[in-house]
């Protein structure tokens, strides 16, 4: 049986060198010696026929879903599984979005993660046990949890505006605060992690 390689993409040596190890005592897998950033991860993949890649959303350099999303582009038959601490749904939903074919937390099992290497580098998805329950919980919310405020509408006009957080709190007459708290609402509801995830959304969903 032809080996599945592997590699880790986490700026956090430590654990980067841990997952290695574990992911070693499987004979199945052929472990590429992990890196940090996405120039690195590029230089290896231009030399190395890579399998499975398991990425961390928050890198120090860059944004591991735009780094997914270029790559993706650039490497169609890449399988990418996203390995993080977020258990946001919007995190979730994005790195679908951008072609991950899995999504696994960090607090997840030995046994879990093999199932998702073996599953993704079969053509498979997974998005099971945790992360399956958050898809489940978005899916059922009532529709009026999804639709923005007119507040939130404002909010999104002004950020599509290029207005920054305290121009929008003095323009309204609210904190800082208060702002930051209707954006990680409006990202929530429409699913997104970023600022212009949310204007495109919003536009695309006519909120706005």
């Amino acid at each position: 049986m032809k080996k599945i390689k592997v590699i880790v993409v986490d700026d956090h040596k430590m654990f980067r060198l841990g997952m290695e190890s574990l992911l070693k005592t499987n004979i199945d897998f052929e472990v590429i010696p992990g890196v940090s950033s996405g120039r690195e991860l590029d230089e290896v993949l231009a030399n190395n026929e890579i399998n499975v890649v398991l990425l961390d959303i928050s890198l120090a350099t860059e944004s591991g879903l735009e780094l997914l999303d270029k790559l993706t582009h650039k490497y169609p038959i890449l399988n990418f599984i996203m390995l993080t601490m977020h258990e946001e749904i919007q995190y979730v939903k994005e790195s679908m979005q951008k072609g991950a074919k899995g999504y696994l937390l960090k607090e997840s099992g030995e046994q879990e993660l093999f199932e998702a290497i073996y599953d993704v580098s079969r053509g498979k998805k997974y998005f099971k046990n945790k992360v399956s329950d958050l898809l489940i919980e978005d899916m059922t919310k009532p529709a009026e949890e999804r639709v923005l405020t007119d507040r939130e509408k404002t909010i999104v006009r002004m950020v599509a505006d290029g207005k920054i957080t305290k121009e929008i709190a003095d323009k309204l007459s609210i904190s800082v605060r208060t702002v930051e708290t209707h954006r990680g609402k409006i990202m929530k509801k429409l699913g997104v992690s970023n600022a212009s995830e949310m204007i495109r959304t919003a536009l695309d969903k006519n909120l706005i």
